[in-house]
């Protein structure tokens, strides 16, 4: 099946019923009796729709959809056969039982996202039961993308594209970042992007990603990114700001490509101008860094091996100490799963151990922060497939020179 940006599409019915198997294996494993899912991400990944509730998936019988806001538009556009109208959590149960649920000794929750005052509500309407983390085994559940979210990643990737050729065709000396940001945020509008980027790591925000231009690409930040910028005002903290972009700076379009609630993470570096010997010689090792992890990339190759064989050749190419970041704020990383989340599992990270498995996506980032200078950077987003990585963002790799 071929998506779009523009088109929009319900996720098939045998997408969600592959998933609801997949779960209740797994709690069926854990012994335990049911998942309760409220996470707008998994209840996505789960029924089809982000409207208001309480997916309640037990080990052994079919789903039911405790819905409190839309009613309507959980049926239409959700795939769990019964939906049923809620007000409170303390009604959950006994709709349950009246459908035939008694045996809820031990649930599995979305621990690592779920707020406290949430997690006490819960706890106070099953006061009985059991509440167990399921979060990382919904996580691991969700690596592993299937035909139809690879084709929803390759409509996102289609939108970076749109990105990258607008800041070309409009980019110019004076600008501010926030200026060109915008032009190219709007083309990402028109081209399909959803307007919305999720995390699932608690107060990390960013608004379509980093567009920045020369030094103030190298100013550190609070995001677990290894660019920050100063951003327009500090109650945000990252990103454009309002400084003109000068000649011979090298400019960062890190922005992220969003449609049917799947992500395509990308990052291109352009110059204003003639670029200098520095940038130059900069982008040839971060280029020949991103092969060397690209070609990393196989089934069976334990996730933090990528990072250690980019880090090794950073380090062989004389860039180690600037390599993701520099000094005290530098990241021991180089990639991280892509899907309905934009920091999914597996992270291309020192000692994370997971082994990558065909259909996994991954954002390979390799970036070099020179001071003074600014981020260079070069980023795709791949699948894993059983013979090499499949870059599923294609817009030509080089250093684009601009002219002023």
């Amino acid at each position: 099946m071929s998506l779009r940006p523009l088109e929009p599409s319900l996720v098939p019915p045998a997408e969600i019923a592959r998933r609801l198997t997949l779960l209740q294996q797994r709690l069926q494993a854990l012994e335990l009796d049911a998942a309760l899912v409220l996470q707008n991400a998994d209840l996505y990944y789960f029924t089809g729709t982000v409207q208001d509730g309480v997916l309640m998936v037990p080990a052994e019988a079919p789903p039911l959809f405790f819905v409190r806001r839309s009613l309507s538009r959980a049926g239409e556009e959700g795939r769990i056969a019964e939906v049923i109208p809620y007000r409170a959590y303390s009604e959950i149960p006994r709709l349950a039982e009246e459908r035939g649920w008694r045996r809820l000794a031990r649930l599995g929750l979305e621990l690592d996202v779920l707020p406290v005052t949430l997690y006490q509500r819960l706890q106070k309407a099953f006061p009985a039961a059991d509440m167990v983390d399921l979060s990382m085994e919904i996580r691991v559940l969700r690596t592993r993308k299937s035909s139809w979210e690879v084709e929803a990643i390759r409509a996102a990737a289609a939108i970076s594209a749109r990105m990258a050729a607008r800041l070309a065709a409009v980019a110019r000396e004076g600008m501010t970042e926030v200026e060109l940001a915008a032009e190219v945020e709007a083309e990402a509008r028109r081209a399909g992007h959803q307007g919305q980027v999720r995390f699932r790591r608690f107060n990390q925000e960013s608004f379509y990603g980093h567009l920045l231009a020369g030094p103030h690409s190298a100013v550190p930040a609070f995001l677990d990114s290894p660019t920050g910028g100063r951003g327009p005002y500090p109650a945000v903290g990252h990103g454009a700001s309002f400084r003109p972009i000068r000649r011979g700076e090298p400019i960062l379009l890190d922005l992220v490509g969003a449609c049917h609630g799947y992500y395509a993470d990308m990052t291109r570096t352009f110059v204003l101008g003639e670029a200098q010997d520095e940038v130059l010689r900069a982008y040839a090792a971060v280029r020949a860094i991103w092969e060397v992890a690209r070609d990393t990339l196989r089934p069976g190759i334990p996730a933090g091996a990528v990072f250690a064989a980019a880090a090794a050749a950073a380090a062989d190419l004389g860039y180690g100490e600037i390599f993701m970041r520099s000094g005290e704020g530098q990241l021991s990383y180089v990639g991280h799963g892509v899907g309905l989340e934009i920091d999914e599992i597996p992270f291309l990270a020192r000692g994370f151990e997971m082994p990558l498995e065909e259909g996994m996506v991954l954002a390979v980032e390799p970036k070099l922060t020179l001071p003074q200078v600014g981020v260079i950077g070069l980023e795709d987003t791949f699948l894993v497939t059983a013979k090499a990585a499949e870059a599923l963002t294609e817009v030509p790799r080089d250093l684009t020179v601009l002219q002023p």
